[in-house]
């Protein structure tokens, strides 16, 4: 009996649906579909954001910014397959705006830059004197160019291919190596600077 039991909840579980199947859904009207492609992809979506802000108090905005155009442009995405690149491209052009608009904020003394919770973004068994040279970097990192910054944390910490950033940026292979030349040349620079 009990062995029937099991059998029949083990031949009820239906797998999980694709993102493919929830984009479908929820370009129907599905409110449940949109409901677990975000349930899907909130968490995922907050890491990647994080470490492209540094964990700014801006991630959650950002994070929600993006669901916000995501499920508003829902039909004009092409290949309900690729919902995920398709979403962090959206990210990222939303973290690129924000970081040209707080560096601009920051220039003009209208905001001071805060400081970088590294607790955050890295796990706990990080050695000490390692958090304090990432600290560093971050905070390098913020004195970049917007894009020369995200196509560096695209690069070396999230390990994209050059064409993958290119896609995740919406910019030529060309543009994307010169930022990236750019931002090496810039964190030099400033390393040397912070060191001298």
């Amino acid at each position: 009996m009990a062995g029937e039991a099991q059998l029949r909840l083990v031949g009820s579980v239906a797998s999980a649906p694709t993102d493919a199947e929830l984009v479908l859904a929820a370009r129907s009207g599905d409110d449940d579909a949109r409901q677990a492609l975000f349930n899907r992809h909130f968490h995922p979506l907050t890491q990647f954001v994080s470490r492209l802000l540094a964990n700014s108090f801006e991630v959650e905005d950002v994070v929600q910014d993006t669901f916000v155009s995501v499920m508003a442009h829902l039909k004009s995405l092409k290949d309900p397959a690729s919902f995920r690149a398709w979403m962090r491209m959206i990210a990222v052009s939303e973290v690129r705006r924000r970081l040209r608009r707080n560096r601009l904020l920051n220039r003009l003394g209208l905001r001071e830059a805060e400081p970088v919770d590294l607790d955050s973004i890295v796990s706990d068994e990080t050695p000490p004197e390692l958090k304090v040279e990432l600290r560093q970097i971050f905070q390098l990192l913020r004195s970049l160019p917007a894009d020369e910054a995200v196509a560096l944390v695209l690069r070396r910490v999230e390990g994209l291919q050059l064409t993958e950033i290119a896609e995740q940026m919406d910019l030529s292979l060309a543009t994307v190596k010169r930022k990236l030349g750019a931002a090496e040349l810039h964190l030099s620079v400033l390393s040397g600077e912070s060191h001298g």
